[in-house]
């Protein structure tokens, strides 16, 4: 299995402020505006998203922010509903831990796993 990592999301406290930092100090180009997100587009087909810290938190499962808590998350692409389940087994049976049950969207399906240091990681699998 070769990973697909494809979006890198960060936790943000002020939409306008990011978007100044990112669009026009460091000149990453147009944005996408999705109202609690700001997305760009990057190379390749790589995706940095900007994300409400309070969205952020509630998609992540994060209730605690006092403990391991994270405010980025890599996300990985998965090629199935049971290829997502597979991956957070994989992450559990190795020292991760889920913060959340997967959930079932309009868009497709994800889950969360964090690592044995805290680092938050996305698994989804897109609708086709």
């Amino acid at each position: 299995m070769k990973p697909n990592i494809y979006i890198i999301t960060l936790a943000v406290d002020d939409l306008d402020r990011s978007l100044a930092f990112y669009q026009d100090g460091l000149g990453l180009g147009q944005a996408t505006h999705g109202g609690d997100h700001i997305l760009f587009e990057l190379q390749g087909e790589l995706t940095l998203v900007l994300l409400l810290r309070t969205e952020f938190d509630k998609t992540a499962g994060q209730t605690d922010t006092s403990g391991d808590y994270s405010s980025i998350s890599l996300s990985y692409q998965a090629d199935s509903k049971q290829e997502v389940d597979e991956i957070l087994q994989m992450a559990v049976s190795s020292g991760g831990s889920l913060p959340s049950e997967p959930q079932e969207h309009d868009w497709g399906y994800n889950g969360y796993f964090k690592d044995p240091d805290g680092h938050l990681w996305e698994i989804a699998y897109f609708n086709s």
